[in-house]
């Protein structure tokens, strides 16, 4: 991970030119990006990516909101995505015991 996706990776506060220049990144940067930041407005919009591998971090992101975990592993047209979404949501379900 080059030096400006680490920064990004440990951001706390986000700006919409955050957001804007996430989203206008080449879609490796993306995926990779998406298992790891915690903005969930940014997190909702990755996980209506065109590319699977996009979607696939946010399905397997602990901070994406729940009602797009929900909507990833039932509604999302990748079987791996769906899959992913499946387990983090029962993967929160078991550390919240």
């Amino acid at each position: 991970m080059d030096e400006t996706l680490q920064n990004y990776s440990l951001k706390k506060v986000w700006t919409p030119w955050d957001e804007a220049a996430v989203l206008k990144m080449d879609y490796q940067s993306r995926a990779d990006l998406a298992k790891t930041i915690t903005c969930e407005g940014l997190l909702v919009d990755l996980s209506m990516d065109q590319h699977a591998e996009v979607r696939s971090g946010v399905a397997t992101n602990i901070h994406t909101p729940l009602c797009t975990l929900t909507r990833l592993s039932n509604e999302d047209l990748c079987i791996t995505v769906k899959s992913s979404a499946k387990q983090t949501l029962i993967s929160l379900q078991l550390t919240s015991k």
